[in-house]
Parts: C-alpha cells; sequence; structure tokens
C-alpha cells in the first residue's frame, strides 16, 4: 500500500523483452538464411520461410500487445481486491483455474476464472491486489 491509500501494483515484463525479441527474429530469418546457404535449390529454405516467417511476425506482434496492454494498465487501471474463491488444475504441469471475486472502491464485484500457473498465494481464501482496467474489467492484473 501507498501512503496515500491507494494501491501500488508493480507489473512485470514491461521492459524491452529482448530475448524474446531475438527469439523472433531468429524465427524470421532461419528460413533466408538456409535458403541462401543451400546449394540444392532451396527447398526447405523456401518452407522453412513460409512456415517462420509468419511465426516470427507473430511472436513480435503479441510481444508488442502485451506490452501496450501492461503498459495501458500502469496508465488507467483501478485498484482493486481480488478474493481467491476456487483453484483447480486444469492440466498435468502447474496450470491452474482460479475462480476470483474481483472488486474495488471504483470497481464494481465481478467474478472471473483466470488460468494461471501454481502459485501458493492463489489458495482459495487469500485476497490479492489487483489492477483492473476501467473500460474491460476482463483485463486485469494480479500481484502475487
Amino acid at each position: 500500500m501507498a501512503e496515500d491509500g491507494f494501491v501500488e501494483v508493480r507489473g512485470a515484463n514491461r521492459g524491452n523483452n529482448v530475448v524474446l525479441h531475438l527469439f523472433a527474429v531468429a524465427l524470421m530469418v532461419t528460413g533466408p538464411i538456409v535458403y541462401a546457404a543451400d546449394d540444392d535449390g532451396g527447398t526447405v529454405g523456401i518452407v522453412l520461410t513460409v512456415v517462420l516467417l509468419p511465426l516470427g511476425i507473430a511472436v513480435w506482434r503479441g510481444i508488442a500487445r502485451a506490452k501496450r496492454r501492461l503498459l495501458r494498465l500502469d496508465e488507467v487501471g483501478l485498484p482493486a481486491t481480488a478474493e481467491v474463491l476456487s483453484m483447480e488444475p486444469i492440466s498435468e504441469d502447474s496450470a491452474v483455474r482460479v475462480r476470483l471475486r474481483i472488486s474495488g472502491p471504483d470497481v464494481p464485484e465481478f467474478e472471473i476464472e483466470h488460468d494461471a500457473g501454481y502459485h501458493p498465494g492463489l489458495r482459495p481464501g487469500n485476497k490479492l491486489v489487483a489492477a483492473v482496467d476501467p473500460d474491460d474489467h476482463r483485463d486485469f492484473e494480479l500481484d502475487y
């Protein structure tokens, strides 16, 4: 909590995401590099270009979209509290589906399901700090 009573939500991954951008570039250039290095006409390079170039562009755009969403939450996100109502595993890895009740001074109470990686803070009954987009309540960020 900040001194003036407002909740401070410090999100992660709002930087330049250098590693993810390098991964996207690697996807985009793999096909052309294989094509240029192939002496037999470059069929493999063409196929890799057709498959990996759009995938690399999609990864790049996804990174930019996520960053814009998080920066928007930083600017206009309303402070709220998210109470964990239930948690159930949804796959063999550590993914869980959490049912949350979110409310705050300027946020009307609503319930929503959220898929996330397992974290001890996501136990039923726990209350988490949240930031909610005032225009789209499905867009929120939890601090746990």
